[in-house]
């Protein structure tokens, strides 16, 4: 465990002195945040917590020693008197009646061992266990969302900047229609009306290009922030983005949650276990070396103590009984978390499948919608040149290329995320190469 958490830490080193060396990649984010993301710092943080859990566990078996030491003085009669002959310092001139205080410095060493405890110990240690490897896997289906939320980001940048294109395109069109409305105006074939119409257009195409460039920005912080990126300056995105592999239409979900809960559900089994060994004796041996010395008869000995003792609680008030309970309850509870996890991975697959099926017919009408627009923006410009059409008529057609350029733009990015998002439900990494 402590060598994973150094990897982790070199890497969280290599890659923040790198941060601003080259463009982010989606392979580099969803590496980057693989290790550096808060979401994935928090889990291995509980994967430490939970191997600290297991060694706590484990601890219960190894024989206990400790360290006493202690200095008392005394005029009580019987504590005095047992001073003097844990001292060796009995004389026969001691009177009973009226025996000296006395002081004592008391040096001990205990050895304590556990040798039954009614399958407790044994069914702590295996709840721990499971709990360590459920953390370990719960880290791992983090780190699974992250990376498909990062995916996710990375490509709303690029549709973003698809919007942008698009904008900038329709005001470029508006520019051009307004040039040619502006020499028919001057040459008067066409109102002062259809001027201010296009004028007003053009404004309008400069305010959605100003909107598409604030959602890019936008975007970018989004992808900064998964990042765990923290006052990055010179934060840029990579202008290629991957495509990513579409996984098989039989492709069954493996994912790292479904370990967890079996893991879960075998703790809480395990736990209700040590539960019931309270039903149980419990036996553990015991020894112990002491020294005493006193000043006040200038005397010394040492001693020793072994045996085994056997504890057995007849009666508790309903303590186990109540531990048994709550025990079976946890243990029925972390069945039914997993009979929900199946549903809703279940659900999310399907959800993603139906995503991507829908995203991809999405984008096949856009490419035809978009050829269309532009061919109609070709033919109505130059008609509106000729005084053939009228300038609403430009306008609509242009405002459709617009729309079907973003839908297009939409689209696309929608097949990737959706992709991801199946890859994600399934359990594979989002690029085969991950």
């Amino acid at each position: 465990m402590k060598s994973i958490a150094a990897i982790l830490l070199a890497g969280t080193v290599a890659a923040a002195t790198s941060v601003a060396a080259e463009t982010w990649t989606l392979e580099r984010a969803l590496g980057f945040a693989s290790t550096n993301s808060p979401d994935a710092r928090i889990a291995l943080q509980r994967v430490l917590a939970a191997q600290a859990g297991l060694e706590q566990a484990n601890s219960a078996v190894w024989p206990q020693l400790s360290f006493q030491s202690s200095y008392t003085r005394t005029d009580s009669p019987m504590l005095g008197f047992g001073n003097i002959l844990n001292q060796r310092a009995y004389s026969s001139t001691i009177d009973f009646n009226d025996v000296p205080d006395t002081d004592n410095l008391n040096v001990r060493g205990v050895l304590g061992v556990p040798l039954y405890a009614g399958g407790k110990i044994t069914a702590e240690r295996r709840a721990a266990r499971a709990g360590a490897n459920a953390a370990r896997q719960e880290a791992e289906a983090i780190r699974q969302s992250v990376v498909a939320e990062v995916a996710r980001a990375f490509f709303t940048v690029h549709k973003t900047r698809q919007f942008i294109l698009a904008a900038q395109a329709a005001v470029a069109s508006y520019e051009t229609n307004l040039a040619i409305v502006r020499q028919r105006f001057e040459a008067g074939t066409a109102l002062r009306a259809d001027l201010l119409d296009f004028e007003v257009r053009l404004a309008q195409a400069r305010e959605d290009l100003v909107r598409a460039r604030n959602a890019n920005a936008l975007a970018q912080r989004a992808l900064q922030n998964l990042l765990g990126l923290e006052g990055e300056q010179h934060f840029a995105v990579a202008e290629e983005a991957p495509s990513l592999a579409v996984p098989a239409g039989d492709a069954v979900a493996i994912r790292p949650e479904y370990v967890a809960a079996a893991e879960r559900t075998r703790a809480a089994e395990e736990q209700l276990r040590g539960a019931k060994g309270g039903y149980l004796p419990r036996v553990s041996g015991f020894g112990s070396l002491d020294y005493d010395r006193g000043w006040v008869t200038d005397g010394s000995g040492e001693s020793y103590t072994g045996g085994i003792m056997l504890q057995w609680d007849l009666w508790d008030g309903w303590r186990t009984r109540g531990k048994v309970s709550e025990a079976s309850a946890n243990a029925a509870a972390a069945r039914e978390q997993e009979r929900k996890l199946r549903l809703a991975v279940s659900y999310e697959t399907e959800r993603a499948r139906l995503d991507l099926q829908q995203a991809q017919e999405r984008l096949q009408v856009g490419e035809k919608t978009v050829a269309q627009a532009e061919e109609s923006v070709a033919m109505t410009r130059e008609r509106f040149a000729q005084g053939l059409a009228l300038s609403s008529q430009l306008m609509d057609a242009q405002t459709a290329l617009t729309t079907a350029q973003v839908r297009r733009a939409d689209a696309q990015t929608d097949v990737q995320i959706a992709t991801a998002a199946l890859r994600k439900a399934l359990g594979l990494p989002i690029l085969e190469s991950e």
